[in-house]
């Protein structure tokens, strides 16, 4: 049996559930620089990338737990960046978690990003309790995930 407390949830640190290191892609440096201090004081490891072309090659590189990428980028959006991680042969880069995040907070780009599995929309500017709420939602999901994907029920 798994008891979810939402309080001691709200109180765990991400590393403790699972983020540790987040990859972070935006064009404007300044972006990445404030999204990589957020992720730092909530003690989550960032690694940057300037589009989604850069990104997807460290991808290759590097291992993360989750990727926050702007939607409107030069070469690569956001989009073009999830469509290749979808793709991708490498099941560890295909099935991890994004969140995209855009200026221009349309209800249509939050339901392009739906179409997608493992994908979750934030306006900006990003707020830091909603950023904090998502890692936290998507750390937990895919430590249930690992737990009890063999059919084992989880008892609430």
């Amino acid at each position: 049996m798994v008891e979810l407390n939402v309080q001691v949830a709200h109180e765990l640190p991400l590393p403790t559930i699972g983020m540790k290191n987040v990859l972070v892609v935006d064009d404007v440096a300044v972006m990445r620089t404030i999204i990589s201090r957020v992720l730092r004081n909530l003690e989550v490891e960032s690694v940057q990338a300037a589009d989604g072309c850069e990104a997807f090659e460290l991808l290759s590189k590097q291992s993360v737990n989750a990727v926050i990428t702007d939607i409107e980028m030069p070469n690569w959006s956001g989009f073009d960046l999830v469509d290749a991680m979808r793709r991708s042969k490498d099941q560890r880069i295909a099935t991890l978690p994004v969140i995209v995040t855009s200026t221009l907070g349309s209800k249509a780009i939050a339901r392009k990003a739906r179409r997608y599995v493992g994908v979750y929309f934030l306006p900006k500017p990003i707020s830091v309790t909603r950023l904090s709420v998502t890692l936290k939602m998507i750390a937990t999901s895919r430590w249930l995930h690992e737990r009890f994907s063999d059919g084992r029920r989880i008892c609430l």
